[in-house]
């Protein structure tokens, strides 16, 4: 038993280091610029000496790799001979999910529904005749049996042609004149501001300054009717990170961060384990069942009504606020 146990623990170990370097040659071989050990390091989560055998086992497989000097550094390419192309070939599973995606955002978000479905054709069409005969069947197959559900409710629409217009005026960093409905107002007003970026989700909001008050603002995509490149600057303020902006929130409304301390009794554990609350998260279990969760956001009111299926069930240790607003919730229902 024993001896036979050893033997699939090393089959095992070795059947995930052969995966491992497939994928690291499909990440090799999807570069233009290539891959340094650190790279592979830091991608894949190994030491230095497994990033080293990974590379040696791909090179084995494959062929010789290009090497690319960087300073001090090497730089690592798999070039795409004859017959090692099928490393980058899509899947049917990965054709039929941009498709299922697709079709999923075509109510709520015609615009990147398009874009979505027009890469899924280029990449069919890129195909070989004999892949596209091969994949053909098995697409469908994963078609007919998934299907995204229509969410009830209002959708929030922006017009393709803005949406456009908006993305390349943040690429060249360019200023931008829109026509804005305010909400509650039904005649469009003009604005010159300057665009930082897009946060897409249930709503799309235009991450954006005015020249006069150069602060992030939030403005609703659906709520443009019309947008216009200028010929003028648009940079965003030096050391503006989109990303952490966005994340400054819980949801969209943003003000200053505070850290959030939420402790989920043993009944309700399971169930927090498996949500994604906050980017910057972190879970705990405590020695009595319950799950400790942890994050820096600010939005509190949207996190409290976030946290409303847990009602009874999920403590509030901090803020102050927080534990406020959800006890008014409880007496409220």
């Amino acid at each position: 038993m024993g001896t036979n146990g050893s033997h699939a623990t090393s089959e095992d170990g070795r059947f995930s280091k052969v995966i491992a370097a497939m994928k690291l040659a499909r990440d090799l071989a999807g570069t233009s610029t290539g891959w340094t050990l650190d790279d592979i390091q830091r991608e894949y989560e190994v030491s230095r000496r497994t990033a080293e055998r990974m590379r040696d086992l791909v090179e084995e497989a494959f062929g010789e790799l290009d090497r690319i000097r960087d300073g001090r550094q090497m730089r690592f390419r798999l070039p795409m001979s004859k017959g090692t192309n099928f490393i980058t070939a899509p899947t049917a599973e990965e054709l039929a999910e941009l498709t299922n995606l697709a079709e999923a955002m075509k109510a709520r978000d015609p615009a990147r529904a398009d874009l979505l479905d027009s890469l899924r054709r280029k990449i069919e069409a890129a195909l070989r005749r004999s892949d596209q005969l091969r994949l053909g069947p098995d697409i469908e197959a994963h078609l007919s049996t998934e299907v995204w559900a229509h969410v009830p409710g209002p959708a929030q629409l922006c017009r393709p042609e803005v949406l456009k217009t908006i993305r390349h005026a943040i690429l060249a960093e360019r200023a931008l004149e829109i026509c804005y409905r305010k909400v509650g107002e039904e005649t469009a007003r003009a604005h010159r501001l300057i665009p930082y970026g897009l946060i897409l989700g249930m709503r799309h909001y235009l991450v954006a300054g005015f020249p006069e008050r150069p602060e992030p603002r939030l403005l609703r995509l659906d709520r443009i009717d019309e947008a216009m490149e200028l010929d003028e600057p648009g940079h965003r303020p030096k050391g503006f990170d989109l990303r952490a902006h966005a994340w400054r929130s819980f949801g969209f409304y943003q003000e200053e961060p505070e850290r959030i301390e939420l402790v989920f009794d043993p009944a309700a554990a399971a169930d927090a384990r498996s949500t994604a609350f906050h980017p910057t998260q972190e879970m705990q279990e405590l020695e009595d069942g319950r799950v400790l969760v942890t994050f820096e956001a600010g939005g509190l009111v949207e996190l409290a009504r976030f946290l409303d299926p847990w009602r009874g069930k999920v403590e509030a240790v901090r803020p102050e606020r927080l534990r406020t607003l959800l006890l008014q919730t409880e007496r409220a229902m």
